[in-house]
């Protein structure tokens, strides 16, 4: 198995000169390059459209559980993902 190929092309153009000249490799300082640890607990944000009344119904039992919407759903999810995961 060959060694892996490193490719340091933007998938999208810059959108202005600053960022052009940000996205040039040969003018990276490669001779100070430092490494940064991956985080230990890595997230993602999902965007979940919701409708006014579902919205106002969350919202309603988020607060009788003391929660913020956003803990809410994410204890309601993590919940019913336990439920029906295989083990």
């Amino acid at each position: 198995m060959g060694k892996p190929v490193i490719r340091y092309e933007s998938t999208q153009e810059p959108l202005d000169d600053e960022e052009r000249e940000l996205m040039d490799p040969d003018k990276w300082d490669w001779e100070n390059a430092y490494e940064i640890d991956p985080s230990p607990n890595p997230r993602l944000i999902f965007e979940i459209p919701l409708a006014g009344d579902d919205l106002r119904h969350i919202e309603r039992a988020a607060i009788a559980e003391g929660m913020t919407v956003t803990a809410y759903l994410r204890h309601a999810a993590l919940r019913c993902a336990l439920q029906h995961a295989p083990s």
